[in-house]
């Protein structure tokens, strides 16, 4: 029997909040609009420069923030891996579902949209753009096809993100200059060192805020902000929620 590839659609959400889990892995590309999305214990936005992977069987909640137009693949499972994706990957969406998306994997959500709108990929079509997608988002995401140089700073953020990380000081663990590692990192993952760190420690304290009993302010502290305003206003600009919205499961 062949092995079942994935399916490619283009949909539109409601803004009424849905929670369900499915027996496939499912991964959403913004083209348009905003979508608050909650897997597990972790909150975020799909949006411009964002998209997530949701790994199956997981629970999570979903609303659209107004009118809004997503590429989405459902992507079988193999055990309870994704098809196609490598380890490095798998491991990344089961500790966040969010990665963010550089103008080259922006474009190619853009041109697969186009494709569906002009009618119903054939099957040859789907797998083709199933592996450029899936191969996209594993040169991105995967640590082991990264430069080890990026890889090592990267192990750095996950590992002590707690902690005050300069761009200078994940510059020196990778053993490069500034500026280069910044170019490096930035080409590599699609976003800048800085908004990479900030990313990781807004998953980790909205984890935090759902599944902990911990005041704002010592979540705050225990995930690298100077104190809870600093938390505060990295939420709001970046999630466009406050920490005690998020923990009340309003945002």
């Amino acid at each position: 029997m062949a092995e079942r590839t994935a399916e490619v659609s283009l949909r539109s959400y409601g803004e009424t909040e849905t929670i369900h889990a499915h027996d496939w892995h499912q991964l959403v590309l913004p083209i348009m609009g905003a979508h608050a999305l909650g897997v597990g214990d972790t909150e975020g936005t799909i949006q411009a420069g964002r998209g997530a992977l949701i790994p199956s069987s997981v629970a999570h909640r979903y609303r659209a923030l107004g009118e809004n137009c997503f590429v989405v693949l459902d992507i079988p499972r193999q055990g309870t891996r994704a098809q196609g994706l490598p380890d490095g990957v798998w491991r990344r969406a089961l500790a966040s579902p969010f990665f963010p998306i550089d103008k080259g994997l922006a474009r190619l959500a853009d041109y697969l949209a186009h494709e569906i709108v002009e009618g119903p990929l054939d099957a040859a079509t789907e797998h083709h753009a199933t592996a450029l997608v899936i191969g996209a988002l594993t040169r991105r995401l995967d640590p082991s096809a990264m430069p080890r140089a990026i890889a090592r700073a990267i192990e750095c953020i996950q590992t002590a993100y707690a902690r005050p990380l300069s761009v200078g000081v994940l510059a020196r663990h990778a053993g490069l200059s500034v500026s280069t590692f910044h170019d490096r990192f930035r080409k590599a993952t699609g976003q800048s060192p800085a908004d990479y760190l900030a990313e990781l420690r807004l998953d980790h304290a909205a984890r935090l805020l759902r599944a902990s009993d911990l005041s704002i302010a010592e979540i705050a502290l225990a995930t690298g902000f100077s104190e809870q305003s600093a938390l505060t206003r990295s939420f709001r600009r970046r999630r466009g929620a406050t920490p005690a919205r998020i923990r009340r499961g309003q945002a």
